[in-house]
């Protein structure tokens, strides 16, 4: 139980899953049918406050290596980010003036994209290292995350410069693979491995230059939403928690007050105690985020009405329908009807 409570106290943003997913194309593989097998709803993951445990990440990561059966499947991953797939974080970094302010906001904020570790951007002897620690808790780690953060910071400093920018070097705590080709060639640079932290090495003065996309109005209002995220994410951490574990355990109301504060790694007397302090309880949470749901999964439109009942952890149609009133004074097929049809 040990190991599973450390890494379910590590969240990272909902929608990386996505961006694992969608990367899937690349080999032929359904991406929504592989986050059905581990847990994860697209239409969840999509929501802006959604977060998964490391746990969940690291069954998806296990999953995609094994069905892929490649080595360097963190590398394809990273070349299926977007902007969007940081949210807000993401619009900032690119609209940075240089390639030292886009990392530096990204250390600054990395708790938006991961709470598994630290980012730090060091500068000395005309060279500027970008590197991720991991944090100490973390004991069981796949090689494709590594991969797949350190490529997309590779591949995004590229799109923001210079489709031709070439690190001084890249080091990676990651085994040795089989095959060292497909580093070689995202990175362009030396890359080497088994190293205490991820690096990525610049020359300080490619990471002072002016960028062409550098945009300081659309920056500073994307740092206020990064800044308003982490605010809600600071002050409802393990009320977060509590719904991605709920979430993760269809139907909704399945985990007990215990079962639940077993996964968190609490005792049921800790997470009472912590949910009241912010004026909350375990049944309000599984209330309210059953209302929430009922109105996402309502609305989307691509799960049959008794399907979304069923997730909802309603016993019949019946029940659903009036509950589904009572939160939204009209029955479910009168919102899906409205919500489709504009």
């Amino acid at each position: 139980m040990k190991d599973y409570n450390i890494a379910q106290s590590h969240s990272v943003i909902g929608s990386w899953p996505l961006v694992i997913s969608r990367a899937m194309n690349a080999y032929q593989i359904d991406g929504q049918s592989l986050l059905s097998r581990v847990g994860i709803d697209p239409v969840q993951a999509a929501q802006p406050e959604t977060r998964y445990s490391l746990a969940e990440l690291n069954r998806l990561w296990r999953l995609v290596e094994s069905l892929t059966q490649d080595e360097a499947v963190g590398l394809t991953v990273a070349r299926f980010v977007r902007p969007t797939s940081w949210q807000a974080l993401g619009f900032a970094i690119w609209a940075s003036n240089t390639l030292m302010a886009g990392f530096e906001r990204l250390a600054v904020n990395f708790r938006m994209f991961a709470d598994y570790g630290k980012l730090q951007v060091s500068e000395s002897d005309n060279q500027v290292d970008i590197s991720l620690h991991r944090s100490l808790t973390v004991e069981h780690w796949c090689a494709a995350e590594t991969d797949a953060f350190v490529g997309t910071c590779m591949l995004t400093a590229r799109h923001i410069f210079e489709p031709g920018l070439v690190p001084l070097q890249v080091s990676l705590s990651r085994p040795q693979p089989t095959d060292p080709t497909p580093w070689q060639r995202v990175f362009k640079c030396p890359v080497f491995f088994n190293a205490a932290h991820d690096t990525i090495s610049f020359s300080e003065a490619v990471m002072h230059q002016p960028l062409l996309t550098a945009s300081p109005e659309l920056a500073a209002q994307n740092d206020a939403l990064v800044v308003d995220y982490l605010a809600r994410f600071d002050r409802s951490d393990l009320r977060g928690q509590l719904e991605s574990l709920l979430l993760n355990n269809l139907p909704l109301g399945t985990l007990t007050l215990v079962q639940a504060a077993q996964r968190l790694g609490l005792s049921s007397r800790t997470l009472q105690r912590r949910l009241a302090d912010k004026g909350s309880s375990f049944q309000i949470v599984v209330d309210a985020l059953r209302s929430r749901q009922a109105l996402l999964w309502v609305e989307t439109g691509h799960l049959p009405l008794s399907e979304v009942g069923y997730r909802l952890g309603f016993s019949n149609a019946g029940n659903f329908t009036r509950a589904f009133k009572r939160w939204y004074q009209q029955s479910p097929k009168q919102r899906r009807r409205q919500a489709l049809t504009g």
